[in-house]
């Protein structure tokens, strides 16, 4: 998502859809960048060259996504204002003791790894719906389902809040 055009074409693609099809909503899975891996992530170069307004490669890699998120969003509701648009993250926002507005957990976190700040999303309107992918058992010590059930409950901002569940 930091390169611009790929934003664009993955805005374009999904919008000949919105504007083809009649189609009740749009739906995003968690992936924006990549889960972590041993290596490093391959956008150093990309960062140099598009990056140079943000000080912290991280901070811009939150940025492109919220970019994607809110163009996105704008798009779908300016053709087919009915059109939802949602989006599933990673259960874990951010922890409790990184961010005070974070959950009772201790897990990696959507904000820190995978960039995404699904929290602003939803206080800011950008989607319709939030899914959060809440695949952890009740009483687990790193992240349990009943306080990220609280916390994303305290946190929908009245958008809807559909709770995604592991089998």
């Amino acid at each position: 998502p930091g390169i611009p055009e790929v934003r664009d074409y993955i805005i374009a693609v999904i919008m000949d859809v919105v504007h083809n099809y009649d189609i009740d909503g749009v739906h995003f899975d968690d992936y924006f960048y990549p889960y972590p891996e041993k290596q490093e992530l391959p956008d150093t170069v990309t960062y140099a060259k598009y990056g140079t307004a943000f000080a912290d490669i991280n901070d811009w890699r939150r940025h492109n996504v919220d970019t994607l998120i809110k163009v996105l969003a704008d798009s779908i509701h300016k053709v087919k204002k009915y059109v939802k648009f949602g989006i599933s993250p990673f259960g874990i926002w951010r922890n409790l003791k990184d961010d005070p507005n974070g959950s009772k957990t201790y897990g990696f976190s959507a904000y820190n790894t995978l960039f995404a700040d699904a929290r602003k999303w939803v206080k800011s309107g950008w989607v319709d719906y939030i899914n959060p992918q809440i695949y952890f058992p009740f009483y687990y010590k790193v992240a349990a389902f009943e306080h990220l059930l609280d916390w994303w409950s305290m946190n929908s901002f009245n958008r809807q809040l559909y709770i995604g569940q592991a089998v």
